[in-house]
């Protein structure tokens, strides 16, 4: 199977790039679509992995156009052009949802613009080709990358700050990316449709940082940012597919591992 990644410098896409054999994209920002069909006739993929993304919400409110672009239209030129897509999407969508959750893939809510206009983008690829497959992540941890940006993520956060706030009844899968760019090749095969992707968590937010605390013997004040909504997905889809993930703590005592960061137990 021949892949053509886009983002393969990105925080997902250069994980994927180093769990598969793929053809790396040049940045399509710039791009019109026309161009995109050129580059992808001419590359002649059998799935096209679309990890590009502007995913910063306050970056979106404030740059409408920007965020539409990036996240709408881009990902709609690739669908166009008749081969199978795996794009992915986000938990965002469930940002509204006043119920408790776990949430299936079937009932969403964005309350941000970011949500809105992937929403927007899934929507308009199913229409687009029914083969499409959409993937809503939930917030992705790894340690840095070299030679790699590394985007803000809980693990980081957790390692570098002295004080931090999560809530106590909000419940939020988080996702090692490793182990999502190891499950990347069974996704490229899953019939087309919406897939919520990545891990469960039975703990609220405050409670998985103060085990991670524990457990690295972390020199972190921890507070209760009082309530926040839940980003809890059910993964019940996927898992009929064979895509099985590792609870939130099952993957972070797997990134553990695979860094030595639980340097005291050596």
């Amino acid at each position: 199977m021949k892949i053509l990644l886009t983002g393969a410098r990105g925080f997902v896409g250069s994980r994927i790039a180093d769990a598969m054999d793929v053809v790396a994209a040049p940045s399509l920002r710039a791009m019109t679509d026309e161009d995109i069909r050129r580059l992808v006739g001419e590359t002649g993929p059998d799935v096209i992995i679309h990890t590009a993304a502007v995913s910063d919400i306050g970056d979106c409110a404030r740059d409408p156009e920007g965020s539409f672009r990036a996240n709408v239209e881009i990902p709609l030129a690739l669908v166009r052009t008749g081969v199978k897509a795996v794009l992915f999407s986000t938990d965002q969508v469930y940002s509204g949802r006043t119920d408790e959750g776990p949430y299936a893939e079937d009932v969403t809510a964005p309350a941000n613009l970011y949500a809105e206009h992937k929403l927007e983008m899934e929507r308009r690829a199913l229409e687009t080709n029914p083969d499409t497959v959409l993937l809503r992540a939930a917030w992705m941890y790894d340690m840095p990358k070299y030679g790699v940006r590394n985007r803000s993520n809980f693990l980081v956060n957790m390692l570098r700050e002295r004080e931090l706030a999560f809530s106590s009844t909000q419940y939020r899968g988080l996702s090692y990316v490793r182990e999502v760019a190891g499950h990347m090749q069974k996704a490229a095969e899953l019939p087309g449709g919406v897939y919520n992707y990545g891990s469960a968590n039975s703990l609220t937010m405050l409670e998985t940082a103060r085990w991670l605390a524990e457990e690295l013997r972390l020199d972190i004040r921890l507070r209760d940012a009082g309530p926040r909504h839940n980003l809890w997905m059910d993964g019940a889809k996927l898992r009929a597919y064979g895509i099985v993930f590792r609870d939130t703590v099952g993957g972070l005592r797997q990134c553990i591992e695979d860094y030595a960061l639980n340097l005291h137990a050596l």
